[in-house]
């Protein structure tokens, strides 16, 4: 896994509050896979197509984890030599680009996922751990079936945690981003019953090391909190 190798030419632009990565394609039938909604603007002579990856039953399990049932392509036509296209985040804060080996594995925290190579497989999984810690019941996996490129982003400044082996690091549940998929991890409360009730915190992740955990330092659960005693309704 690397930030630096990339198979795809892009460029990540208003860092790090207000990102978004634009994407270069190079070669006709090159493609880039991304989340519906996540486009900015693109040459108009690119091609955009929607599809379910891996059917409909795939596709409505990525919507219970955050993401889209369909997915949009964008194919550099024959005849052209060069397009570009922009994707963004939903929330203002970072892009991340992971170039990822064939077989590497990573969890993404919900609507994190931006966009892809077709190579990366983006699905969703039930896990009863994350039930009570705040990030639902299912989770987006993203998968290289080859060496590709991934984008994700997240709410506020994102930073990256390389994990020794046998160190434990805790992370709030809010701010999980992503973590390494063969990471242990475990769901627990901070503190004791008195700290969980009074306190201000809630669940925690238990990772054990070795692995790498990206956080982001803003949650949007409790930015929808703190506004809602304003909405009229």
């Amino acid at each position: 896994m690397s930030e630096k190798e990339s198979f795809l030419k892009y460029e990540i632009r208003g860092s790090p509050s207000f990102a978004s990565v634009e994407i270069f394609l190079d070669k006709p039938g090159q493609q880039v896979v991304a989340e519906g909604g996540a486009m900015i603007y693109m040459d108009g002579h690119i091609e955009m197509t929607t599809k379910s990856s891996g059917g409909i039953r795939k596709g409505i399990k990525r919507m219970f984890g955050g993401e889209s049932m369909f997915q949009n392509y964008f194919t550099l036509p024959d005849g052209a030599n060069s397009g570009k296209v922009s994707f963004s985040h939903g929330a203002p804060g970072d892009i991340i680009h992971l170039h990822m080996k064939q077989g590497e594995q990573w969890v993404l925290s919900r609507d994190a996922y931006i966009c892809g190579t077709t190579s990366i497989a983006v699905s969703t999984k039930a896990s009863g751990k994350q039930l009570f810690g705040g990030e639902g019941l299912f989770q987006t996996t993203v998968t290289a079936e080859a060496d590709g490129d991934v984008w994700f982003g997240g709410y506020g400044m994102v930073e990256r945690h390389e994990i020794e082996a046998g160190k434990e690091f805790v992370v709030d549940t809010g701010v999980m981003m992503a973590y390494t998929a063969d990471m242990q991890h475990k769901i627990s409360k901070v503190g004791g019953r008195k700290s969980f009730v009074l306190g201000g915190e809630g669940f925690v992740i238990r990772y054990t090391g070795p692995g790498v955990v990206y956080t982001q330092n803003r949650e949007i659960g409790l930015l929808a909190s703190l506004i809602q005693p304003f909405l009229p309704f």
